[in-house]
């Protein structure tokens, strides 16, 4: 009897066979631990603000001046963005065609993958030999299927959705009128309240909390 023709063990092919067997009870097990951790959400919460008005007739007036320059500093917060967005589509070109440059990489390997997964399916077996018979005759092929699901294709970029994205990133941009008013509003009299309010997921929780009146202090909720 040759080296090469020794007698084959089947100890690891059945150990390998019980282990294909358990993976869909693992995925299940995988998938109710997912499902469980997004049923313990967290709450999420906002800031509620309110204004209070001066009391003063002086106060109320100079309110009045607080509204014209809030609207005044808006519109030139929009001047600025329209400006922006007339000068964006060389910027959006540059992201779509990276974004094409990479959908076509990863489109071969996809393609790639395809091949290997039709194989592997006419084969009724995968094209991977099991190290542990190493020395084996070549026929001897590991029996799991290596390709257990198809592989998914790559998404095609769009353009509208790059240049919305340019958009968000580069021109939608905070111009500091919000708070401008509320320093002027405090500043004629008036008073700015803010409290943090649970509005998701708020079994159990406290009270709503109340935050200092300074509306330059961020208070790191949303």
């Amino acid at each position: 009897m040759k080296a090469n023709d020794r007698p084959v063990s089947h100890t690891g092919l059945h150990n390998r066979v019980r282990v294909g067997r358990m993976a869909p009870i693992l995925g299940l097990l995988a998938l109710v631990a997912a499902v469980a951790l997004a049923g313990c959400a967290g709450p999420r919460y906002a800031t509620e603000v309110r204004y209070l008005p001066p009391t003063s007739q002086a106060g109320l007036s100079c309110l009045q001046g607080c509204q014209t320059d809030m609207q005044a500093c808006q519109a030139d917060c929009q001047s600025r963005r329209q400006s922006c967005i007339a000068g964006i589509e060389p910027r959006v070109d540059a992201a779509f065609g990276q974004a094409l440059h990479q959908y076509e990489a990863e489109r071969r390997v996809y393609m790639r993958e395809r091949q290997y997964y039709q194989l592997d399916r006419a084969m009724q077996f995968g094209l991977y030999r099991d190290p542990f018979y190493y020395g084996y005759p070549a026929s001897f092929w590991y029996t799991d299927r290596f390709y257990d699901d198809p592989p998914v294709p790559p998404r095609a970029p769009s353009r509208d959705e790059i240049r919305a994205a340019v958009i968000d990133r580069e021109c939608n941009v905070d111009c500091g009128c919000q708070g401008a008013f509320d320093q002027c509003y405090i500043g004629c009299g008036g008073q700015v309240e803010r409290r943090v309010i649970c509005v998701e997921n708020c079994d159990g929780e406290a009270p709503t909390s109340r935050i200092p009146n300074n509306p330059t202090q961020r208070d790191g909720t949303e």
